[in-house]
């Protein structure tokens, strides 16, 4: 039955997009600083989202905490619009999508220029705006790159 309330939030959220229509959910939960859980402004069945195109640290890795503080911080309890991709979902069952925060910005984004997530190029391959958006972040040394050496979530994952 979840499975089909989720492909169910799914297909909405897919023929809003096709059709121009900005769909309204609520963030009400933040697992990490790339998952999130939406509901219908309506109302409505929750839904996992996971952020397309960016890997924030494990909540055990350095900058993971902040991560998640900054997508509470900017997103918890907001309204927001979801822009699902192609890929539809991850291995775990999670939309992948695009999130913006009205008055915030794109949640990626934000993440990315506080120094707090990196471009995941296995799953953004077309990301070249915020490739420049992370080199910048880089470069001011904010956040997770004020480390000497920075281990990207995926390759920590490998070692645990």
């Amino acid at each position: 039955m979840k499975k089909h309330i989720l492909l169910f939030v799914l297909c909405l959220l897919r023929a809003s997009v096709v059709y121009g229509v900005e769909p309204s959910y609520r963030v009400v939960a933040v697992s990490d600083g790339d998952t999130i859980s939406v509901e219908p402004v309506q109302g409505g069945d929750r839904a996992k989202v996971r952020l397309h195109g960016i890997d924030a640290p494990e909540l055990r890795q350095p900058y993971g905490q902040a991560a998640k503080a900054l997508v509470v911080d900017i997103a918890l309890f907001k309204a927001v619009a979801v822009q699902p991709t192609p890929q539809g979902k991850d291995r775990y069952g999670r939309i992948v999508a695009t999130v913006d925060v009205p008055g915030a910005g794109i949640l990626q984004e934000l993440l990315l220029e506080a120094g707090l997530a990196w471009v995941w190029p296995r799953y953004c391959r077309d990301c070249g705006a915020w490739e420049a958006i992370q080199e910048r972040a880089r470069g001011q040394r904010k956040g997770l790159w004020a480390d000497e050496n920075p281990v990207e979530p995926w390759e920590w994952r490998k070692r645990r």
